[in-house]
């Protein structure tokens, strides 16, 4: 079993879904996803591995690093 989202772009749309529902093809979950408040940070983890982090990391400090020690 899958769960995908639909956006339902037509009022009849609704309507067809719930006839999928009682011919027992599909189960409607009623979800808003705009009362869905994640944080961003939740939503993201894991998306780059702990290793490319620190490399990430590494680089910020150098270059702030250099532009505390720029000669202007």
């Amino acid at each position: 079993m899958r769960t995908v989202t639909v956006e339902l772009r037509n009022k009849n749309a609704l309507r067809l879904l719930k006839d999928l529902e009682l011919a027992n093809i599909i189960r409607v979950l009623d979800k808003d996803i705009k009362a869905e408040k994640t944080k961003l940070s939740s939503k993201l983890r894991g998306a780059i591995s702990k290793e490319r982090a620190q490399e990430l990391n590494e680089q910020l400090n150098q270059m702030r690093n250099e532009w505390n020690n720029r000669d202007i």
